[in-house]
C-alpha cells in the first residue's frame, strides 16, 4: 500500500510541476525556468553564429579609401530577397533559427504582455540576424516587437538605435534622423557607453547618406570620444578626419591621423598605413616640408610590414615627383605602383594608368598614352565619371593612334625596300639576334623558376619524411632488422631533371626549336635512311641550319617584302593619306604646330597627289603666318606664292587672293553640309548626289568629308534603292574607318543586311492598308497641282479622312500616293470616281493601287514596273 501511495505522490509532483511550468502561466517558476533555458541554451549558441557570420562578413569586406568609409563594415547588394530565399551566410541563418525557437519554446506572452525576460534578447538576435542577412524589413519587424510588447525592457535603447540602423539601410535617413535626435535628447546615462558611441555614428552615418558633412562631423567626433573599443574608436577616428578633410578643415584632420598614428600597433594596421597615406594627400607645398614627406614615404617604403601596401606607397611617391615635374622618376614609382606584390585596388591601377597616359601625352607619345588608356579604361569600373573620361580621352587618340601606325609601318617597309640585299640580310639579322637574345633570357628564367621549384619540393619532401621518421621511430623490429626502405627513386627528395615537370617542358621547347618534329625511332638524327644490298644503311646527316625555326632565317622576312608597283603605290597613298591626317590633327586637335609641321613637310617630300599637296601647303602657310617672327613670315609667303601660282583655279588660291572672302561663313564645312542636309529633307536627292563629290574635293581632309559621303549615301537610297544605298555606306566604312561617321556606317552595314526586306511581293488578299498611286514625269509639276487640287476638293466633298503625299521615285518621276484606304477595291473605287467626267473631276491618268507593304519593296527596289506586270 506505501508503495502504491509514493508512486502515487511522485507523479502528482511532477504533473504538478509541469504545470507549474506551462508557457501560459505567470509563475515564478515558469518565468526563471523558461528565462533560464532561453539565455544558457538557445540564445548561447544563436549568438555563436551571428558572431561567426559578422566576422565572415567584416573578413570578406575590402574598404574602399577613396571615399569616406562607412560606418559598419558591410557591403549592401542591390537585389531584392524574396520570401523563402536562402540566406546570405549559413550562419545567420541559424542564429535566426535559434531565435526563432527561443520565441516558439520560451515566450511568455499572457495578456499583451511578455514575462520570459530574456525573450527581448531573442528579438534583438533575430532582428541582427535578418540585418545582416539584408533581409531589412524583417529585421524592422522584430526590432518593433520589443518597443511594442516590452516597453519595461532593458533591451529598449539598443532596439530603437537597431531600428534606426535599418530605417537607415532602407534609404529612410530622414526618420532615421527624426527618431535618433528624440532618443539622443535623453539623459546619457540612461545608455550603455557603446549604444551611445553606436547611436552618435548611425547619426553621422544618416546625416553622410543625405550628403550633409558638416552634421555628420558633429556626431562623428562625438562617436569616436565615446567608443572604448579600440578597433572601432580607429574607424571612427579615420572617418571623422575624413570628414574633417573633406569639410576643409586641414588641421583638424591632422590631428584625428595622428592619433591612429600614434595608437600604432594598438589598431589594424590598415586604419595606421592609410592615416599616413590621407596625411600626405592633404599634403601642402606652401606649409609642408618636402625633405619630411619624402622621409615618411621612404620609411613607409623600406618597412617590410608595409608590403601589401606598397601600391599606395609607391603610387603617393609617383604623384609627389609628377607635381615636381620629375617626371622620370614619376614614370617609374607609377610602373613600381603598378607592378606591386598584392595590389588589388583596381581604382588605383586605374589612376596610375592613366597618369602614365598624361605624361606621355604631354611628351607628344600619342600612341604609348593611347595603350595606358586603354590599360586605365579596363580598371575603372563601366557607367563612373572615371571610365566615362578616360574612354573620352581615349577615343580622341584613336585617329593619331591608328595613322601614326600606318605612317610607321609604311616608313619601315620603305626602309628596308632602299636597302642592298646585303643591308637587308644584316637589318634582319639584327632583329634575329634580339629574339634569341629574349628567348635565352626566358629560357633561362624559366630554368632558374624550376630549380627554385625543386628546391621546394625537396624541402617539404624533406620535412615530411622527418615527420615519418619520428612518427615511426619506436625501436629495433623483432630480431633487430630494419625494414627496407621504399624501392625506386623518391620523387619528392631528388631534383633529378626529369622529376620537374617545367624543367622537362622546357627541355621539349627547346629540342623541337633546334631539330622541329622528330618520330620515336633509332636514327632520329639522320635525314634520309634507305637500306642496301649489303643491308649498310646510307645516311646523310642533317644539316642543322636547314632545321632552323623560321623566324631565325633572314629570307624568312625578306620573302614578304612586299613587291609590285600596283602594291608599293597603294602602300605609298596610305602612307600619305596618314601623313596628311597626321598634320590635321596635330594642327587642329592637339595643338601641336611644330609636329604638324613635321608631318606636312615630310608629305610634301613624297611628292603626293594634288588632293593631299594643295591642303597640305595651306596647313603650313596658315601655320606659318599665326608667328610674326621674320623667318616664319617669309616662309608663309614661299607657301602662298607656291598655291597661287601653281594652283591658280583652286579656292585656297581664291582664299588667298582675296582674304576677305573668308570672312563669309556661308561656305565653310559645316554650313555646306546644314545646306545639303536642307536639300536632302526637300527631297531634292538628285542635287545632293551632284554636289557632294565637288565639295569633298574642296574640303578633302576635313572631317565634315565622312559626313558628306553618308549624306550621299542616304540619298542615292533614295533616289536609286537599297543596293545604292548598300554600296554608299560600304564605301563610308571602308574608307573611313577610324571617324565616328565611319563606325556609324559600319554599323549601318551590319544592320542593312539583317534589315533587308525580300523582292517578292506579298498576295495582297486579306491584307487592309492599301494605297492609291499616280505616276508623274519630274516635269510634270503643274499636273500634279491639278491633281492634288481636284484631291482636295474630292476629299471635301464627300468628307474622305485620306491623306495625299508626293514622294520621290527615282530621278526621273514622282509619285503621288494616296493613303488610308481598308482594301485594294476602296483605292480602285476612288481611282475610278477621279476618272468620270459626271463627277466633275475628269482625271483620265493611269493609277495603281497598292498594298503598303509591297509599296515599301517596289520603293527599297524601285521596281514599280515589275510590280504593274506581275500583278496584271
Amino acid at each position: 500500500m506505501n508503495k502504491y501511495l509514493s508512486q502515487f505522490l511522485l507523479i502528482l509532483v511532477v504533473v504538478s510541476g509541469l504545470v507549474g511550468c506551462s508557457r501560459k502561466k505567470n509563475s515564478f517558476i515558469s518565468r526563471n525556468l523558461h528565462a533560464v533555458g532561453t539565455e544558457y541554451n538557445v540564445l548561447y549558441n544563436g549568438d555563436l553564429a551571428l558572431q561567426a557570420g559578422l566576422d565572415q562578413l567584416e573578413q570578406n569586406y575590402k574598404d574602399n579609401y577613396w571615399e569616406v568609409l562607412p560606418v559598419e563594415r558591410m557591403s549592401v547588394k542591390d537585389e531584392v530577397f524574396l520570401p523563402g530565399q536562402r540566406a546570405l551566410d549559413p550562419n545567420f541563418e541559424r542564429a535566426e533559427e535559434k531565435a526563432v525557437k527561443a520565441v516558439q519554446k520560451h515566450s511568455m506572452l499572457i495578456n499583451e504582455v511578455e514575462y520570459n525576460p530574456q525573450i527581448d534578447e531573442a528579438y534583438m538576435l533575430l532582428g541582427k540576424a535578418r540585418y545582416y542577412d539584408q533581409r531589412f524589413v524583417p529585421a524592422l519587424e522584430a526590432f518593433n516587437y520589443i518597443l511594442q510588447f516590452m516597453p519595461e525592457s532593458d533591451e529598449l535603447n539598443r532596439a530603437k538605435i537597431w531600428r534606426e540602423k535599418t530605417n537607415m539601410r532602407l534609404d529612410n535617413n530622414e526618420i532615421a534622423i527624426k527618431n535618433l535626435r528624440k532618443l539622443l535628447s535623453q539623459d546619457e546615462e540612461k545608455f550603455e557607453q557603446e549604444d551611445l558611441a553606436l547611436a552618435n555614428a548611425i547619426f553621422a552615418q544618416a546625416f553622410l547618406n543625405l550628403e550633409e558633412v558638416d552634421s555628420a562631423l558633429v556626431y562623428m567626433n562625438k562617436a569616436a570620444q565615446q567608443t572604448k573599443n579600440r578597433e572601432t574608436q580607429a574607424r571612427y577616428n579615420f572617418i571623422a578626419g575624413q570628414l574633417f578633410a573633406k569639410s576643409g578643415q586641414r588641421d583638424s584632420a591632422f590631428a584625428h591621423y595622428d592619433q591612429l598614428i600614434e595608437w600604432h600597433r594598438k589598431i589594424p594596421r590598415r586604419y595606421y598605413i592609410n592615416a599616413f597615406i590621407e596625411k600626405i594627400k592633404l599634403y601642402d607645398p606652401a606649409v609642408d616640408s618636402d625633405t619630411e614627406l619624402i622621409e615618411t614615404i621612404t620609411d613607409l617604403e623600406e618597412n617590410r610590414e608595409n608590403r601589401p601596401w606598397l601600391d599606395a606607397i609607391y603610387s603617393r611617391k609617383a604623384i609627389y615627383y609628377h607635381d615636381k615635374d620629375s617626371l622620370n622618376l614619376a614614370k617609374e614609382y607609377f610602373n613600381k605602383s603598378l607592378r606591386a606584390k598584392g595590389g588589388t585596388d583596381k581604382y588605383l591601377r586605374g589612376n596610375n594608368y592613366s597618369a602614365l597616359a598624361k605624361i606621355s601625352f604631354d611628351q607628344a607619345e600619342y600612341v604609348n598614352a593611347g595603350k595606358y588608356y586603354d590599360s586605365a579604361v579596363a580598371q575603372y569600373k563601366e557607367r563612373t565619371p572615371e571610365h566615362r573620361l578616360v574612354r573620352k580621352k581615349r577615343d580622341n587618340l584613336e585617329g593619331v593612334i591608328v595613322y601614326e601606325g600606318w605612317r610607321s609601318s609604311a616608313d619601315s617597309i620603305f626602309k628596308v625596300l632602299a636597302m642592298s640585299p646585303q643591308e637587308q640580310e644584316q637589318y634582319y639579322q639584327v632583329y634575329i639576334d634580339s629574339l634569341k637574345a629574349q628567348e635565352e633570357r626566358e629560357a633561362r628564367a624559366a630554368e632558374v623558376a624550376a630549380a627554385k621549384e625543386a628546391q621546394q619540393q625537396t624541402a617539404f619532401a624533406k620535412i615530411q619524411n622527418n615527420k615519418t621518421s619520428r612518427r615511426g621511430n619506436i625501436g629495433p623490429t623483432f630480431g633487430g632488422a630494419t625494414p627496407p626502405g621504399p624501392t625506386g627513386p623518391s620523387l619528392g627528395n631528388s631534383s633529378f631533371y626529369f622529376y620537374n615537370t617545367q624543367t622537362v617542358a622546357r627541355g621539349k621547347q627547346d629540342f623541337r626549336s633546334k631539330w622541329g618534329k622528330r618520330k620515336l625511332e633509332d636514327n632520329w638524327r639522320r635525314k634520309n635512311k634507305k637500306s642496301t644490298l649489303d643491308g649498310e644503311i646510307e645516311d646523310e646527316i642533317v644539316n642543322e641550319e636547314e632545321e632552323l625555326r623560321p623566324e631565325f632565317t633572314t629570307s624568312f622576312y625578306i620573302k614578304q617584302l612586299p613587291k609590285g608597283r600596283f602594291v608599293l603605290d597603294s602602300i605609298a597613298d596610305s602612307r600619305d593619306f596618314a601623313y596628311y591626317q597626321l598634320g590635321v590633327i596635330y594642327k587642329e586637335k592637339f595643338k601641336r604646330n611644330d609636329l604638324a609641321i613635321d608631318r606636312f613637310t615630310r608629305l610634301l617630300d613624297f611628292e603626293p597627289v594634288e588632293k593631299l599637296e594643295l591642303p597640305a601647303l595651306y596647313n603650313l602657310y596658315l601655320i606659318y603666318k599665326e608667328d610674326s617672327k621674320t623667318p616664319n613670315a617669309q616662309k608663309a609667303s614661299l607657301y602662298k606664292n607656291k598655291i597661287i601660282s601653281e594652283y591658280p583655279d583652286s579656292r585656297y588660291a581664291e582664299l588667298l587672293r582675296n582674304p576677305e572672302s573668308k570672312l563669309d561663313n556661308s561656305e565653310t564645312p559645316l554650313a555646306v553640309y546644314n545646306r545639303l542636309y536642307k536639300m536632302y529633307e526637300a527631297e531634292q536627292y538628285d542635287q545632293v548626289i551632284a554636289l557632294v563629290p565637288e565639295y569633298v574635293k574642296i574640303f578633302n581632309g576635313d572631317e565634315i568629308v565622312p559626313r558628306l559621303e553618308l549624306l550621299k549615301a542616304f540619298a542615292s537610297g533614295r533616289l536609286y534603292g537599297f543596293q545604292a544605298y548598300k554600296r554608299g555606306i560600304d564605301y563610308v566604312a571602308l574608307n573611313y574607318p577610324n571617324s565616328e561617321v565611319g563606325k556609324s556606317a559600319q554599323d549601318l552595314v551590319k544592320k542593312a543586311e539583317s534589315l533587308k526586306i525580300p523582292e517578292v511581293y506579298l498576295p495582297e488578299d486579306g491584307l487592309t492598308d492599301f494605297k492609291l498611286v499616280y505616276r508623274f514625269n519630274k516635269s510634270e509639276q503643274s499636273a500634279i497641282d491639278n491633281l492634288t487640287a481636284a484631291l482636295d476638293d474630292a476629299f471635301a466633298k464627300a468628307e474622305y479622312s485620306f491623306t495625299y503625299s508626293t514622294d520621290v521615285y527615282n530621278e526621273n518621276e514622282k509619285l503621288l500616293v494616296i493613303h488610308g484606304f481598308n482594301t485594294k477595291l476602296g483605292a480602285k473605287g476612288l481611282g475610278e470616281l477621279l476618272q468620270k467626267p459626271e463627277n466633275g473631276y475628269n482625271i483620265s491618268r493611269p493609277y495603281i493601287a497598292i498594298a503598303t507593304e509591297n509599296y515599301k519593296i517596289i520603293q527599297v527596289y524601285k521596281s514599280l514596273d515589275k510590280y504593274t506586270a506581275e500583278m496584271k
